[in-house]
């Protein structure tokens, strides 16, 4: 064997040895896996009341599960049941699969299966939101929904998208909606 074809076979082997070594340190280096994080709490079946800033209630929950996020910032609701309270005394009743509360307890997210009642109106009749998802904001007595919402009221049906409700004055608009209205007997 002549000495260049010894030096091309001492060079690859070199460049073998360094690869491997290189590689063996590098499966050393792998980052330490990081504790799995746990929530703060958990609650199961509870009842929970949340004031607002004025020190009034904001709303009342219940269900079987509650968990506080890592480092307390906010909440997550598995089956909720919240009751907001009305300016005249009724309460607005929600339901959801799943839902869940900003940390200043402003906004709640209603997710999945999310159904809403008011309280009886005019004539004993109650308006009832069902959608996908709804965001109530507790602190101005509104809610909206950029889902698709059926809202009925007695025998009437309205259909559409881009809900903004006003649960105060008992009013709500809807883009892109159809509405079949039963008379009033």
């Amino acid at each position: 064997m002549n000495r260049t074809a010894l030096n091309a076979v001492l060079m690859a082997s070199a460049i073998v040895l360094v690869s491997l070594a290189v590689w063996q340190w590098r499966l050393r280096q792998v980052p330490e896996v990081e504790p799995a994080q746990r929530s703060d709490y958990i609650l199961r079946n509870y009842e929970l009341t949340t004031l607002g800033q004025e020190g009034n209630e904001a709303f009342t929950v219940r269900g079987p599960y509650l968990q506080r996020d890592i480092g307390g910032k906010s909440l997550s609701l598995v089956q909720p049941r919240f009751s907001f309270p009305d300016s005249t005394g009724g309460r607005w009743s929600a339901r959801s699969d799943k839902a869940w509360v900003s940390p200043k307890a402003d906004q709640v997210h209603l997710i999945d299966a999310v159904s809403m009642v008011g309280p009886p109106g005019e004539g004993g009749r109650r308006t009832t939101f069902a959608t996908e998802r709804l965001t109530v904001f507790p602190d101005t007595n509104t809610a909206s929904s950029d889902e698709r919402v059926t809202v009925t009221q007695g025998d009437s049906i309205l259909q559409g998208s881009r809900l903004r409700a006003d649960m105060k004055a008992k009013r709500y608009q809807l883009k892109d909606s159809k509405i079949r209205h039963a008379p009033r007997t």
